[in-house]
């Protein structure tokens, strides 16, 4: 709010009421709870019509399902509904439901929302997916088969897909994430390969991913101004609700002993009182809130019940030196070092293996898998160099038990060189 609107000086609320409507406000308002689109797509279908018109799931669909959270009635449903109807299964008999670390997600699952055999366009599931930020797409079939592209669906709502495959080979999940440009950049970050194998591990990533993706989208400039206008409107109401009017009140006294100023001790007796009461019921609320296990600070979601998303895990413990800088690389880490130069580590019970000797000095690097190279850079200010190589070469050169730059050679094909070790001097302006 702009205090400068203000011709007087902000008046304090007594009402403890207020607690309860901030509360309220701030579960519907304040990305407390979420609500997440889930399509299921089966192999070959190319168009949104298509995937919302499968009227059933399939049996890995149904075992997703299950991992993401509870099937809960909806009728009489009375913790958070995500917009689907609780009284007269307007929008579906059941859904998805969980409660992750704090926040309450009702999913809005394709196979569980209306279906229409006359209508092709199924406008009711359309209505509640298509107004999700973040939907889950679950397409079936193997990585070779037609992969899904945001395109396909006609939504100018939803910012964020997250595509899931099953592998019933190796029982495994594989996760895409696609976001509009104006999205800002969110993570946890996409392991390489995004592979799971461990189902309770993706259940973690993936609500995570959703959650951290639905909360940078409303940073977006088009979802921050329409928040911005709606709590101020929010807020505005629930001050001219709870605000007693002073004028209103004096008129109404009904004794002449009302009008009389009150004595120090007296007014001070009652302004504790009123402080006590309000204390009481918020403590009450937050007690509730506890005790339902839908609070960050409830007994499920904290103190020696809690379960970290990520929980960090020492990787090798043992190593001798002091690490400069490092980067993974598939499943092991390059650690940069000024006592022993560039180490592969693996993390498993094989020694560290040398890459670069110590008169590599790296203060700096960075693999990038999908283009097959390393950047490193040594030293610093104007004798700061860049050296890049190919990752395969260098793999090949640890698989012969050999350096990698003892075997540094070039050669030149067409206007590139693909030597294994570019030097580029770096000047003042460089950025």
């Amino acid at each position: 709010m702009n205090m400068d609107r203000f011709e007087k000086g902000p008046r304090e609320i007594l009402n403890p009421e207020i607690q309860k409507d901030l509360l309220v406000l701030e579960e519907q308002e304040g990305s407390v709870n979420f609500k997440f689109g889930v399509l299921f797509a089966r192999d070959g279908q190319l168009t949104d019509d298509e995937m919302f018109s499968n009227e059933m799931g399939s049996e890995s669909f149904d075992k997703f399902l299950n991992l993401l959270g509870d099937t809960v009635t909806l009728q009489g449903w009375a913790g958070y509904r995500g917009g689907l109807d609780t009284k007269n299964d307007t929008t579906g008999i059941k859904s998805i439901y969980t409660v992750y670390q704090g926040h309450e997600l009702m999913f809005h699952v394709s196979t569980m929302l209306p279906y229409s055999k006359e209508n092709k366009q199924q406008v009711e599931r359309k209505r509640h997916i298509g107004n999700d930020i973040v939907t889950i797409v679950f397409q079936e079939g193997d990585d070779a088969s037609s992969s899904f592209k945001p395109s396909m669906i006609r939504s100018h709502f939803t910012h964020i897909f997250a595509l899931v495959r099953y592998n019933s080979q190796n029982d495994s999940y594989r996760l895409k994430i696609f976001s509009e440009e104006s999205v800002p950049l969110f993570g946890p970050p996409l392991p390489s390969p995004p592979v799971f194998t461990d189902h309770h591990e993706f259940r973690d990533f993936l609500l995570v991913k959703l959650i951290n993706g639905e909360k940078a989208t409303l940073e977006t400039p088009t979802f921050a101004q329409k928040r911005q206008r709606t709590l101020d409107m929010l807020i505005r109401s629930l001050y001219q609700d709870l605000m007693p009017d002073l004028h209103k009140n004096m008129l109404n006294r009904r004794s002449f002993s009302d009008v009389l100023p009150e004595s120090p001790k007296s007014a001070r007796k009652k302004e504790e009182a009123r402080q006590a009461e309000f204390v009481r019921i918020g403590q009450a609320l937050k007690l509730k809130t506890i005790v339902r296990g839908d609070a960050p600070t409830s007994l499920v979601t904290t103190g020696l019940c809690r379960k970290e998303p990520w929980e960090s895990q020492p990787f090798c413990s043992t190593f001798p030196y002091e690490i400069v800088c490092a980067d993974s690389w598939g499943q092991s880490l390059l650690a940069a070092t000024d006592a022993a130069g560039v180490m592969l580590l693996d993390g498993k019970t094989l020694p560290p293996v040398q890459v670069f000797d110590r008169t590599m000095v790296v203060k700096q690097m960075h693999v990038l898998e999908p283009q097959d190279l390393l950047i490193t850079r040594a030293d610093k200010g104007k004798d700061a160099r860049l050296y890049v190589f190919r990752l395969s070469t260098m793999k090949r050169g640890l698989e012969e038990r050999q350096l990698v730059r003892s075997k540094c050679d070039t050669s030149r094909k067409g206007n590139f060189w693909t030597c294994l070790f570019l030097s580029l001097i770096l000047n003042d302006t460089a950025a």
